[in-house]
């Protein structure tokens, strides 16, 4: 599924300098970058949803940890590298067969690092068929100051599938007093079903990032932001139900939240002062919706 999967060595290696003008040509070497690729296919048979195609690359690997009998299958992916700097690149791959059902998060928090210039880049293409049910719960994105960060997802959907889909990112560390006052960030959204585009949505910062998340139209000074995309037929039935419980939250939360129903799709947006904040209040909210707690690789 992937066009290329992999770089030549000849791009991860030395390259000639001259030293002091003299005219000499001698190696130094050159910065090595990260790469990684996960391409995972379930599919429904008789004892229930299980993997039938597991591929898996480089930096990026996939676990999968004990469930319960009866529940869909959970994977966990892991980036191997600890975290992202400019020039590194991640892809992955998530296909659900007809009537299949999986749950897929991630290990720990990505970690996207100071850049000397490129971005570090993330592509995701998702797929659920007919009757089909994928919740992609990763947890958050930490951007540290100078962290450049453009990353993709397109997914595909049948007119019956569901997809409950989760982002969240968090601008520096606050227990740490950083904040982020130079980097870029382009996070992206393409949402098809039936072949149709139904929602596309682009998150772009650059500069001075800080300076612009403490306005108010954008996070009013909060550090911290989760989205909640959930595509189902059920979408607009369930908006009553998701406003009922972000309303509940706790007086001690400091979380701002709203959420919107339109065209068989639900978008839910969460900001909280912090990640420890908003982690908390994103495993309540999705507790109580998805009827479970999150998965256990989450720490909460």
């Amino acid at each position: 599924m992937f066009a290329v999967i992999s770089r030549s060595d000849k791009t991860i290696g030395y390259g000639a300098v001259d030293t002091a003008g003299s005219g000499e040509r001698t190696l130094s070497p050159a910065l090595q970058k990260s790469f990684g690729a996960v391409d995972l296919v379930f599919t429904r048979r008789e004892a229930g949803t299980e993997p039938r195609r597991v591929f898996q690359q480089g930096a990026m690997k996939v676990r999968f940890p004990g469930v319960e009998v009866g529940a869909p299958p959970e994977a966990v992916l892991l980036n191997l590298a600890g975290g992202l700097t400019g020039g590194d690149r991640l892809q992955f791959a998530i296909g659900l067969d007809q009537g299949s059902s999986a749950v897929i998060t991630t290990q720990a928090c990505e970690r996207i690092y100071r850049s000397a210039g490129e971005d570090a880049v993330i592509t995701g293409r998702i797929r659920v068929e007919s009757a089909a049910h994928l919740e992609w719960l990763p947890q958050a994105t930490i951007l540290f100051n100078g962290g450049r960060l453009k990353r993709e997802t397109h997914v595909e959907l049948a007119k019956d599938a569901t997809l409950l889909a989760l982002e969240c990112l968090i601008f520096g560390r606050t227990a740490r007093g950083e904040s982020v006052n130079s980097g870029a960030l382009c996070d992206s959204w393409i949402i098809h079903r039936e072949g149709e585009l139904i929602h596309t949505e682009c998150f772009a910062l650059d500069g001075a990032i800080q300076s612009v998340l403490d306005k108010p139209s954008v996070l009013n000074g909060h550090c911290a932001m989760a989205t909640l995309r959930y595509v189902a037929p059920d979408a607009q039935k369930r908006l009553d139900e998701m406003r009922t419980l972000l309303a509940d939250c706790p007086e001690d939360s400091a979380t701002v939240s709203a959420a919107t129903a339109f065209n068989g799709m639900m978008i839910v947006r969460v900001i909280a002062p912090d990640g420890y904040r908003l982690n908390r209040e994103i495993g309540r909210v999705l507790s109580g919706f998805r009827g479970q707690a999150l998965p256990r690789v989450w720490l909460l």
